[in-house]
């Protein structure tokens, strides 16, 4: 089995090449050598690599720039999904694309499972639904996979930042009013692969993945630097008083449980993954 993984140079493609199982073969493509808003590129790298899998890592994800680069970020967002859509059909491939829990603002109080509708607000959210779109009406075969405040050892991502702004800050002021569930790059990877080896593949599927629990960007931030042996004070404050450009879900927890029973895959609580992710990065990446 060959596997394609595009967006080579991110977060979880870092993690998936820590944590890809011997057995496979995987190919991992960055932006430079396969830009998927290139269709006729898109279609011929696909079409020499006759891939049996592939995961799309690949995103335009500057969340508050996109309001400034709407055709940057749609073009990455919808149109590159739905070139990569179009050869992976034509290739015989089955296309397993990561999509995000931006699609969800509104009065949600539990966690979202894949029935509810989605609610996109600012270009990035527009953006990646209408790549889910796009990918949905392309007849491909494959899987969305939603995931959420997605963090590791490697990249940039909120974990990171708190570790280092914590060494550097005499006090951190962090939003205290957002919830959502924390998901480990890794957990997520090792979830992936599972999927890459199963043979429940059936035409196209819609998942949610996260680790289990729900939590505030504040309370996330006082875990990690407790986690990390860091002793710098925590502000708790309200969305107000960090205006974005781009409005954030006030509530985006993901209810993981199809994913876990489709694929009989445990799912850790974020609490106890971040307890690994500390240790990778303090092992790692902490120089990074």
């Amino acid at each position: 089995m060959h596997i394609l993984v595009t967006g080579g140079n991110g977060q979880l493609a870092a993690c998936l090449r820590k944590t890809a199982p011997a057995k496979l073969s995987v190919t991992y493509h960055e932006r430079n050598t396969l830009d998927l808003t290139q269709r006729e590129q898109t279609h011929a790298v696909i079409a020499e690599i006759k891939p049996d899998v592939i995961v799309n890592a690949a995103a335009y994800t500057k969340v508050d720039i996109a309001e400034k680069e709407k055709d940057a970020a749609f073009a990455a967002n919808e149109a590159g999904v739905a070139h990569l859509a179009a050869s992976a059909k034509a290739s015989g491939a089955y296309l397993i694309h990561i999509s995000t829990d931006f699609l969800f603002h509104g009065a949600f109080n539990r966690p979202i499972d894949e029935s509810a509708a989605v609610k996109p607000i600012g270009v990035y959210a527009e953006s990646k639904a209408a790549g889910e779109r796009a990918l949905m009406a392309s007849g491909t075969t494959g899987a969305i996979v939603r995931t959420a405040w997605l963090y590791s050892e490697f990249g940039a991502n909120f974990m990171k930042t708190m570790l280092r702004l914590g060494k550097e800050k005499p006090q951190l002021n962090v939003i205290a009013d957002q919830h959502g569930s924390p998901t480990y790059a890794v957990d997520l990877a090792h979830a992936l692969w599972r999927m890459v080896l199963s043979d429940k593949k059936p035409g196209l599927e819609l998942y949610h993945f996260a680790n289990f629990g729900v939590t505030t960007w504040y309370d996330f931030a006082t875990a990690i630097l407790r986690t990390a042996g860091l002793v710098t004070p925590v502000n708790p404050i309200l969305t107000h008083e960090y205006p974005v450009a781009t409005p954030r879900p006030a509530y985006s927890a993901l209810w993981p449980k199809k994913f876990s029973a489709a694929f009989d895959f445990p799912i850790r609580h974020w609490q106890a993954a971040l307890q690994d992710a500390v240790a990778a990065w303090q092992s790692e990446g902490a120089s990074s």
